[in-house]
């Protein structure tokens, strides 16, 4: 007899096929030292490039309290939140101050986006997205407040463009509501994870207008704001426009796990359109804000510019020169892969259309299992809610040593995938 209640018996439905695999991996995930046999992780987005300089200056964070034996706020430590604000200030050129009453802090950007889906959104409410999307949001979004994703395709995909523009979101809004449903909101996610493309505020503003006259919040997530290769301009992030026309309903989300590759601290970060917000939220947060003791080793990260500067830096000058040589190693792999260029982030989003056998999603799959069989994992586009079967993404910012066994591997794979045959159906 199962002794759980239907809700749980149901969760593992829910979840995304990025987190399902993300799970299993996790349980024998390959090292060149300690796991040699393990599955070569290329599937998550994690950055290993700067980790001797940030594990060194976290050691040298000595800073236990008698505060931190206690209750945190459950808005986030004050402290920390003005820290994030000079921060974000100092980054993105601002020529106005941040409120942190307007700042919440939660348990990783995942936290952020399940509370604020529990504020705006009401059960079985959608809130729309560009896809392919990090799918993880699905779980997001329905685990505590029950609302759900709804894809808004970008167009030209067909042709490797995957372009944003507001009608993706005009189609997908009427879609919704003839399908019955109620949008409330429309999550933005620059730049773009999993193709690395950065929008500018002329493709923004016209999103955020269409949103403003349907009353649709609109959630800017910019966790890989200072993840941009070395050749990009600035980025513009949303803190830095001019003009929003709809203010309390537009709120940008950040996290330490991608920019800095503290994914194991889960701080996440909103600055809302309004004080009332945080304060709602605040009240659903207390489940899950996080320590005072790992907001303020935070809190004085943050607080040496110069070292922020550094790194900020370095990591740039590594990400690009490291996505520059996956790239080339991987199109070298058989000449009909063909890597769209990126401009941010930790992927390579890699075309295998001309390898399928045939140009469908079962296919992607045949191909996604023959290389998870050689012990990679790349995540394939139909896990991301790519529109055309043969795109997969692959996190170039691991271990060196674990590239060079995961591409050792994959080129095992393709050979077998190569000279196999499509299954018969009859």
């Amino acid at each position: 007899m199962n002794t759980l209640s239907i809700r749980a018996q149901e969760i593992g439905g829910t979840l995304s096929q990025i987190l399902n695999k993300f799970m299993l991996v996790q349980k024998n995930t390959y090292d060149h030292e300690l796991n040699t046999n393990g599955i070569c992780n290329l599937g998550v987005a994690e950055n290993y490039l700067c980790e001797n300089e940030l594990i060194s200056k976290l050691q040298s964070i000595q800073i236990w309290n008698t505060s931190h034996i206690y209750y945190p706020n459950s808005v986030g430590l004050l402290s920390f939140r003005q820290t994030l604000c000079q921060f974000f200030q100092n980054t993105f050129h601002l020529n106005y101050q941040l409120s942190p009453d307007r700042m919440l802090v939660s348990s990783g950007l995942s936290g952020i986006m399940s509370l604020i889906s529990y504020v705006i959104g009401d059960k079985n409410d959608v809130l729309l997205i560009a896809s392919p999307y990090y799918t993880a949001f699905d779980h997001d979004v329905s685990a505590l407040a029950n609302c759900a994703i709804f894809r808004c395709p970008l167009l030209e995909q067909d042709s490797g463009q995957f372009i944003l523009s507001v009608e993706i979101f005009q189609h997908g809004y009427e879609k919704a509501v003839r399908q019955g449903l109620r949008p409330c909101g429309i999550i933005l996610v620059n730049p773009h994870n999993p193709t690395g493309d950065i929008y500018d505020e002329e493709v923004i503003q016209p999103i955020l207008e269409y949103a403003a006259e349907k009353q649709l919040h609109v959630v800017i997530d910019e966790i890989y704001a200072l993840s941009i290769f070395d050749d990009e301009k600035p980025f513009q992030s949303m803190l830095t426009y001019k003009n929003i026309i709809d203010p309390q309903r537009t709120h940008f989300v950040w996290s330490l796990s991608k920019d800095f590759a503290l994914s194991g601290l889960r701080l996440g970060v909103i600055y809302a359109g309004s004080e009332s917000l945080c304060s709602c939220a605040a009240a659903i947060n207390f489940l899950q804000v996080p320590s005072t003791i790992v907001q303020d080793i935070a809190r004085m990260l943050f607080s040496d510019q110069s070292w922020i500067d550094s790194y900020v830096k370095l990591n740039r000058s590594r990400l690009t020169a490291r996505y520059k040589i996956v790239k080339q190693r991987i199109e070298d792999l058989d000449e009909r892969i063909r890597v769209r260029q990126t401009r941010a982030g930790f992927f390579i989003w890699a075309d295998l259309r001309l390898l399928l056998h045939a140009t469908t999603f079962e296919e992607e799959q045949r191909l996604f299992e023959t290389i998870f069989s050689h012990g990679i994992y790349m995540s394939p586009g139909q896990f991301l809610g790519c529109s055309q079967p043969g795109w997969f993404r692959i996190i170039f910012s691991v271990r060196e040593k674990w590239i060079d066994e995961a591409l050792r591997r994959l080129k095992l794979a393709l050979d077998v995938y190569n000279q196999s045959s499509i299954p018969s159906t009859a």
